[in-house]
C-alpha cells in the first residue's frame, strides 16, 4: 500500500491544475473587446450593455434583462421589483452565501430561514410550506453550487399561497429545469458575473424577468439614467429625474468580457459536466463521501464541486484531517462556508438597522420560531466540502490523479487515525469564512 503524503509518502497529484485543468480567466477575444471600448472611450456607459442584456434575455428565454454592478445588487433590485417592503417575510435558505439573505434586510423585509434537502442541498419544499405566514411575500430559491432546486414543487407552493419567486442563479448559468433555463421559471432570476463564476465579468450581475412592471421597477430602483426611456404609459417614467435612490449601473468593460464568454458558455458547461461525471464515477466506490443529488428534471452546471463527508463511514476521522490529507496529496479542496447564516449576529441581535429590526421589530415578533428547526443545514455546514476545482477543459490525466488521491486516502485510514490522535484538531481555531470557496 502506498503511504499517504501526509504520513510521509509521495504526492499523488503532480499535474499542474492551472496549466492542465483551468482556462485563462479572460480570453484573447474578451481582451480585444475591452480594448475596443477603451479606444472608443466607453468606460462608463456603452450601447454594448443593452445589446448584452438582449442577448442574455434571449439566452435564458426571458423578455427582459437588466445588468447591475454585481449579483448582490441584482438580488436587491429583484426584491424591490416584486414588492418586498417593510414587514414582508421572505423565505430563504441558510445554506447559501450571505448576499442571498442580507438584501432582504436592506429592502426592509424579514428573512425567514428555511431548511434544505439533505441530498440536493437546495430548498426543501416541505420546509418552505412550514415557514409560510400571513406576512410571507416571496420565496428566494438558490440553485446552490449550480444544482437546480425542485422548481415544480416550489412553483406549486408559490401559486397556492400567492407568493413571488426570486431565483438566485449565481452558480447556475446555463443550468436547466426540464426545457427551461434556470432563472426564467420564477418571477425574477438573478445571476452573478463575478470573476469566479462560469460567466465572468470581473464584477457584475444581471437579472431576467418576463414581467414588464418588475423590469421597470428594477430599472427605476438602480438606473436613474434609463427611466426616461420608459413608454409613456409606464407608472415609473415620472421618476426620470431622480430614480429611486440607488445607482447599480454595471461597468461596460466587464460586460465586454461577459459578452464574449457567453458565446462559449454552453460548450464549456458541457466540458465541465463531462469532467465532473468522470470524477464522481471514479470515487463512487468510497462510501464516506456523497455527491449532490441531481433531480431527474434538472440539468445542473458544475460551478462548484461539493460533496457530503460522513466520518462515521470512515473510522470517525474528522473532516479537517481528511482535507489536510487530501491537500498533502496535491488535491485542491476546502471546507464549506454555508449553513450558518441564521446564527449570524446580523440575524440574531437585530442591532445594525435600529429598533431591533429585522429580528425584534413588531412584525418579526409575530413569528418567533421563524429561524429555528434548521438541523439539515447545520449538518451540511459541518459536513460538506469542496472536493475538487472546476475542471474547465479536457484533462483526463489530471482527473485520474484526483481519483487516485482519494483512493489512496481511503487505504490509509489506520495511519490517518494515528496521525489525528497525535495531532488533534484545534477546536478553538478561527471561525471559517462564509464564502463559497474556502480552499485549504
Amino acid at each position: 500500500m502506498e503511504k499517504s503524503a501526509l504520513l510521509g509518502g509521495t504526492k499523488t497529484v503532480t499535474i499542474d491544475y492551472q496549466t492542465a485543468g483551468n482556462m485563462p480567466l479572460v480570453s484573447e477575444k474578451s481582451k480585444k473587446a475591452v480594448m475596443d471600448l477603451l479606444d472608443k472611450g466607453q468606460i462608463s456607459a456603452s450601447p454594448l450593455v443593452q445589446a448584452f442584456e438582449k442577448k442574455f434575455a434571449d439566452y435564458t428565454g426571458s423578455k427582459y434583462s437588466l445588468c447591475t454592478n454585481n449579483g448582490t445588487a441584482s438580488l436587491h433590485s429583484a426584491l424591490f421589483a416584486v414588492g418586498v417592503g417593510p414587514g414582508d417575510e421572505v423565505i430563504v435558505p441558510t445554506y447559501t452565501f450571505w448576499a442571498t439573505a442580507v438584501p432582504i434586510i436592506a429592502g426592509h423585509g424579514i428573512p425567514v430561514f428555511c431548511d434544505v434537502d439533505p441530498d440536493s442541498y437546495c430548498l426543501d419544499p416541505a420546509s418552505i410550506e412550514k415557514k409560510i405566514t400571513k406576512n410571507t411575500k416571496a420565496i428566494m430559491v438558490v440553485h446552490v453550487w449550480g444544482n437546480p432546486a425542485d422548481m415544480d414543487s416550489i412553483m406549486d407552493i408559490a401559486k397556492k399561497y400567492d407568493l413571488k419567486v426570486i431565483e438566485d442563479c449565481s452558480h447556475a448559468h446555463g443550468a436547466m429545469w426540464k426545457d427551461k433555463k434556470i432563472g426564467s421559471i420564477g418571477d425574477v432570476g438573478c445571476f452573478s458575473l463575478q470573476g469566479s463564476k462560469p460567466l465572468p465579468a470581473g464584477e457584475g450581475g444581471i437579472l431576467v424577468t418576463d414581467n414588464r412592471t418588475y423590469y421597470e421597477r428594477a430599472v427605476a430602483f438602480g438606473h436613474y439614467d434609463r427611466v426616461g426611456s420608459f413608454p409613456s404609459d409606464s407608472l415609473y417614467s415620472k421618476y426620470y429625474l431622480t430614480g429611486l435612490g440607488y445607482k447599480y449601473r454595471v461597468h461596460p468593460l466587464g460586460i465586454a468580457i461577459a459578452d464574449c464568454e457567453l458565446d462559449e458558455l454552453d460548450n464549456r458547461n458541457d466540458i465541465r459536466m463531462k469532467n465532473a461525471l468522470a470524477f464522481e464515477a471514479g470515487i463512487s466506490s468510497l462510501p464516506f463521501m456523497t455527491p449532490q443529488k441531481i433531480y431527474d428534471a434538472a440539468k445542473r452546471q458544475y460551478s462548484y464541486h461539493y460533496m457530503t463527508y460522513d466520518s462515521s463511514k470512515f473510522g470517525g476521522l474528522s473532516l479537517q484531517t481528511f482535507l489536510k490529507a487530501l491537500r498533502s496529496e496535491g488535491v485542491i479542496c476546502g471546507d464549506c462556508g454555508y449553513g450558518r447564516l441564521h446564527q449570524s449576529p446580523l440575524f440574531t441581535d437585530g442591532q445594525p438597522y435600529g429598533k431591533g429590526c429585522p429580528v425584534k421589530c413588531s412584525s418579526a415578533a409575530e413569528n418567533p420560531d421563524r429561524n429555528k428547526f434548521l438541523d439539515i443545514s447545520e449538518y451540511l455546514a459541518m459536513n460538506t466540502f469542496m472536493a475538487a476545482p472546476r475542471f474547465e477543459k479536457e484533462c483526463d490525466d489530471l482527473i485520474a490523479q484526483y481519483i487516485s488521491a482519494y483512493k489512496k486516502i481511503a487505504l490509509n485510514l489506520d495511519g490517518l487515525l494515528i496521525y489525528e490522535k497525535a495531532n488533534p484538531v484545534d477546536q478553538n481555531a478561527s471561525p471559517k469564512s462564509g464564502r463559497s470557496i474556502n480552499i485549504l
